[in-house]
């Protein structure tokens, strides 16, 4: 039987129908999942996100975006005009659309929203610009976040800055912080400090810029041994160096600590040149009351030598000829004159042992060893139950009178303590000589005592006078002090005198 083209043609065109439709019926199936699942994200977003037109009315917004606007649902919000009763200030709207036309997109724009009760709330705007056939922009739909704890964290933090940076600019110390090696920040006391015009000179420069050459191996030792950790925040003076090469003292406070999340150093500089004067002039002022002092022991010791002692001599020889022309007979009389020649040679050797201790001959003619030994012999004269080592170590020539004067009067003050107060039985003494410095140890087996933190007696102040007395006349001559004592461990006095 002959087919029917027609009827095969139409059949053919039903078929293909069929099987659009069936396509179209799946294409549907497909786009209503899809719309199922982006609403569901869309509905289940922990942001918010919405959609409006372009004049700014909400067409839709998700429940995160009704939570955070603070309303009951969704119909409360659809309808509503963005720039009337959403943003807090309506130029934010005019701002956000001029942008957003420009390219279609919008990132991160910081604005601020007003909610249903009244409050305002950062937010962060990403939007898009959705476009018509045509190409023209129809409306905008994007996510919005609440970032309100940020930009509250964010403002305290600014205006914590504010208040810590005024402290900063304020402050009559310099302050800084040195990281990598070089400044990273600089108050405008530091930099004026220094003779700067404004602490930008400063910033990226080198610590050691600023030190001065005779104080760098101090500031060198101390930086080490705060990078290793050996110490808590410490403070010490040195010479720094001006813009215009001149040099101030001043005092460094110093700790480690984290500056945007890298190990740095913060500190602080305070200037103490008027200070260091003050203490120069006192220095040299207590130099030359102790030189005074030598002076007046010097010349008592020749008015006594000149004056007594030669009466003494004379007396001895008058007595001496008075016995020698008395008659035999008078043994009674001659007696009496031997008895009156003891007492005068008891007398001239009290004396002597009196003018050595206000200033001994040895000391000036032989030197300060001598003058040791001579004194430590003496010592143990009257106290044979200390025993007394005594060392020299370097000695090659003598130092200056005025050092040597100074080391022999903190020797024997230090034994005259012991003998006063420390109880000991064995004492070492080691005098040593080791350019630049002479080092004078004497450590004893004694009570001890509680000390402050100068090493003077923590409660009885009249041992501390001695003590006292000793640094002064070590710091007269640049020197130093160290003294460490407990209670029945003895203690240990070590003095460093510059010989330069």
């Amino acid at each position: 039987m002959k087919k029917n083209p027609s009827l095969e043609s139409l059949q053919k065109k039903i078929l293909k129908l069929e099987q659009e439709a069936a396509k179209n019926r799946e294409l549907e199936n497909q786009f209503k999942e899809s719309e199922k699942t982006y609403r569901h994200i869309f509905e289940h977003s922990p942001v918010m996100v919405y959609r409006s037109n372009y004049r700014g009315y909400i067409l839709d917004i998700n429940k995160a975006g009704v939570h955070i606007l603070g309303y009951k649902n969704r119909k409360e919000i659809i309808g509503m005009e963005a720039s009337r009763f959403l943003y807090a200030n309506p130029d934010d709207r005019r701002r956000f659309q001029k942008n957003i036309n420009k390219t279609g997109f919008l990132r991160d724009f910081e604005t601020r929203f007003r909610r249903k009760d009244g409050k305002i709330i950062d937010v962060q705007v990403t939007s898009t610009a959705r476009r018509g056939k045509k190409g023209k922009i129809e409306g905008y739909e994007g996510f919005i976040l609440d970032i309100t704890r940020r930009k509250q964290a964010e403002r305290a933090l600014l205006e914590s800055e504010k208040k810590y940076r005024t402290v900063a600019e304020s402050s009559l110390t310099g302050i800084f912080i040195h990281q990598k090696k070089r400044y990273c920040y600089v108050n405008r006391r530091l930099a004026e400090m220094l003779g700067y015009d404004s602490p930008e000179e400063i910033i990226g420069k080198s610590f050691w810029t600023i030190v001065h050459p005779d104080s760098r191996p101090l500031v060198k030792e101390r930086g080490l041994r705060r990078e290793n950790a050996d110490f808590l925040p410490d403070h010490y003076s040195f010479r720094a160096i001006k813009k215009d090469g001149s040099s101030l003292w001043c005092e460094l406070r110093a700790t480690r600590s984290t500056y945007l999340g890298e190990p740095a150093v913060i500190g602080n500089f305070i200037d103490i040149t008027q200070s260091k004067i003050a203490e120069e002039e006192i220095r040299q002022l207590s130099r030359r009351i102790i030189q005074a002092g030598e002076k007046e022991r010097k010349r008592i010791a020749a008015d006594l030598h000149d004056e007594f002692g030669q009466t003494l001599t004379s007396l001895h020889f008058d007595l001496e000829a008075m016995q020698k022309s008395l008659p035999a007979a008078f043994i009674k009389e001659k007696g009496k004159c031997a008895g009156l020649i003891s007492k005068v040679e008891n007398l001239a050797d009290v004396l002597r042992k009196t003018i050595s201790h206000l200033r001994p001959d040895l000391l000036d003619h032989i030197g300060l060893i001598s003058a040791l030994e001579w004194y430590i012999k003496e010592f143990n004269q009257q106290r044979p139950e200390i025993k007394i080592n005594f060392q020299t170590v370097g000695f090659k020539k003598r130092l200056s009178q005025e050092i040597e004067t100074a080391l022999y009067r903190i020797g024997t003050e230090c034994l005259a303590n012991i003998k006063k107060h420390a109880n000991a039985t064995a004492v070492d003494i080691i005098l040593t000589y080791s350019y630049p410095w002479a080092i004078f140890v004497i450590r004893d087996n004694g009570r001890g005592y509680r000390t402050t933190t100068e090493g003077l007696p923590l409660r009885n102040t009249s041992r501390g006078i001695g003590l006292m007395s000793m640094m002064e006349r070590a710091a007269s001559l640049h020197g130093k002090i160290d003294i460490s004592s407990a209670p029945r461990r003895g203690t240990t006095i070590r003095v460093e005198i510059p010989l330069l």
